[in-house]
């Protein structure tokens, strides 16, 4: 992207108040965009920018979700710096809905187990432990942690927003032993460079975590959101009301937290046994 528009670009960014994760995806979107057109963004005509989404879908295969995501950095870049409108056509994929592969209690022990670190296990054990997002994860700092009343303040999530996790005691037990070994200062989960703490890198821990599933003989899907899934699962399985899980997760809409008792229907099942109620019939209910 050219440096003028560039600055305006993240001007307009600040602006609105949009996170630093949006800030890069839109720029990784439009530097595709100027890639593939090869000329002046301003320059880029209608016909163009549908001959590029329909290449991003026949020929990247990219999934409905990144489309929408590339759209929308677009036509960010469109309305609000070069004050332009644009119309094209896109097909998009449709939307395939997968029930996911659940880890279970057994999975998250083999996983901490099989961690080589302590660093590491404590990552998994605070990631499962509150349902955090792997951004909020990296981005823990010390004095996020109030071991006194057992809550850890979870600092601009997704939507810019705070808010308040339960800490469970064996979970703060994890963080005490975690803390005497590594003495963190600043960031809860640091990297080192030139004398200055940086937070971890999201992909520093995916790539542990992949390891620690490996040597666990985990095959099904394993990954930071695998952990917030497992969370909210096992959360509702243990009887924690939907409104109180929305508030941890810190989902915006309750419909997204919804969707766990979609994933494990006898979650919400309050119905009686039908057919062992029937009456005026010959036959009996069959015995095992």
């Amino acid at each position: 992207m050219q440096q003028q528009l560039l600055q305006q670009f993240n001007d307009e960014i600040t602006l609105r108040g949009y996170s630093e994760r949006t800030r890069s995806a839109y720029i990784y979107a439009i530097n595709q965009l100027h890639k593939y057109a090869n000329q002046p963004l301003d320059k880029i005509p209608d016909k163009l920018l549908e001959d590029y989404f329909r290449y991003l879908n026949l020929e990247k295969h990219h999934s409905r979700a990144t489309l929408k995501l590339h759209l929308n950095g677009i036509h960010f870049l469109f309305e609000h710096v070069l004050h332009r409108r644009f119309t094209i056509s896109i097909c998009l994929p449709k939307h395939k809905h997968k029930l996911p592969q659940l880890l279970t209690p057994q999975d998250i022990s083999a996983l901490i187990y099989h961690s080589k670190t302590n660093k590491l296990r404590t990552m998994v054990a605070l990631c499962y432990g509150c349902g955090l997002r792997v951004s909020e994860l990296t981005h823990v700092k010390v004095a996020d942690i109030d071991g006194q009343r057992q809550l850890l303040t979870v600092r601009q999530g997704k939507g810019a927003r705070d808010r308040l996790v339960i800490i469970s005691a064996s979970l703060l037990l994890f963080m005490r032993q975690y803390w005497l070994q590594y003495r963190p200062e600043i960031w809860l989960f640091s990297s080192h460079y030139h004398d200055v703490d940086y937070p971890l890198h999201e992909s520093t821990f995916r790539k542990a975590l992949a390891s620690a599933a490996h040597l666990s003989g985990i095959t099904k899907p394993c990954s930071p959101h695998s952990l917030r899934h497992a969370y909210a699962t096992h959360q509702l399985q243990a009887g924690m009301p939907l409104n109180q899980l929305q508030q941890q997760l810190g989902h915006q809409s309750i419909k997204s937290t919804e969707r766990y008792l979609h994933w494990s229907p006898e979650l919400g099942h309050q119905g009686a046994d039908l057919l062992a109620n029937l009456g005026g019939l010959s036959w009996q209910t069959p015995t095992i």
